[in-house]
Formats: C-alpha cells, structure tokens, sequence
C-alpha cells in the first residue's frame, strides 16, 4: 500500500482502492503520489508563483473571513522560488480537500513510467475510473484542470463547504 493511501481519510481510502483496482483491470497501473497536504505544504505551492500583492490579497481574504490562522500560515512559510504566473494550485492553505484528508494526487503507469501527457488514453480510463467510484476528477473540471487530483467532495473549496471558522479548525484537526 502507498505510503500516501495511508493518509487518507477512511473512505477516500476505499475509494482510492477501488479507482486503483478499476484501472488495473484496464491494463493502466496508478500511482498515488499525494495524499495528506499540510497547509504548510499548500501555502508554499500556492506562493511559489504568486507576486506579493496576490499574496497580500489572499492574505486578507482570510482576515475578512475571520480565518486568521490561514493567514498566519501563508505568512509562516515565507516567499517561494517559482516562476510568477505558472500556478500549480489556484488553493491557499486550508482552500484543498487534501488538506482535510479528503483528496488524493494520482498518475497513471505504463511499464513503470509515469504518463503525463493528459492526451494519453490512460487519462481517460482514470477519470472513468473516479467518476465511477464517486469522486470528483478536476480533469472534467472546465477551468484549471488538474489530471492528477480527484476528491471526495464536488465543492472545489472546503472553506464554502465548512463556513464557520470553528467548524474550518475542527475539520483541519486544529
């Protein structure tokens, strides 16, 4: 078992198995690279190609959300290499259902080689594959498609789903 199925919520787990299953039986081996994302861990992807001023917006953005703790965890990490404009995460910290257990990254496997080429047809049999198993697959996702990511929930952001900041820590373990 990976390492990173381990770090899944139990039935993110279940499903993870079953999407891994499915796609064997088509031939496609999946590899699960990401599953638990720190918030210190998202706060870096989400820096790393930002500008001080998106960053200082975002930060913001938590203060008028009364999520304080948010902010502080974007400031904690400090800046980040990366190249300005080329995100890999539109999620600030506490923004990603990996956050809550709840999302997992994953890459097809053709003789042992990862495929990242999204027009590969191994793709497809992933993203049927999550549908299939009732998980969200960002790859149908209309703006910002993620190949990789598939999650438990359908909202995108799990502080609209959670609201009150209480019930952000509760579910973030804090």
């Amino acid at each position: 078992m990976s390492k990173h199925l381990e770090t899944l919520g139990p039935e993110m787990r279940m499903r993870i198995n079953e999407l891994v299953r499915i796609c064997a039986q088509e031939g496609v081996e999946i590899l699960v690279y990401c599953g638990l994302r720190t918030m210190e861990e998202q706060a870096k992807l989400y820096r790393k190609s930002r500008g001080l001023s998106e960053i200082n917006h975002k930060r913001q953005s938590y203060i008028d959300r009364d999520l304080p703790f948010l902010a502080e965890v974007l400031d904690s990490i400090g800046p980040q290499a990366g190249e300005l404009g080329k995100h890999v995460t539109k999620a600030g910290p506490g923004e990603s259902w990996h956050q809550y257990r709840q999302a997992a990254d994953c890459v097809p496997l053709i003789g042992g080689k990862a495929i990242w080429d999204d027009t590969h047809p191994a793709w497809e049999i992933y993203g049927f594959a999550a549908r299939y198993c009732g998980l969200t697959w960002a790859g149908d996702w209309k703006s910002f498609k993620e190949m990789p990511h598939v999650q438990l929930q359908q909202t995108s952001n799990p502080i609209t789903s959670y609201k009150l900041p209480e019930a952000i820590k509760e579910a973030l373990g804090l």
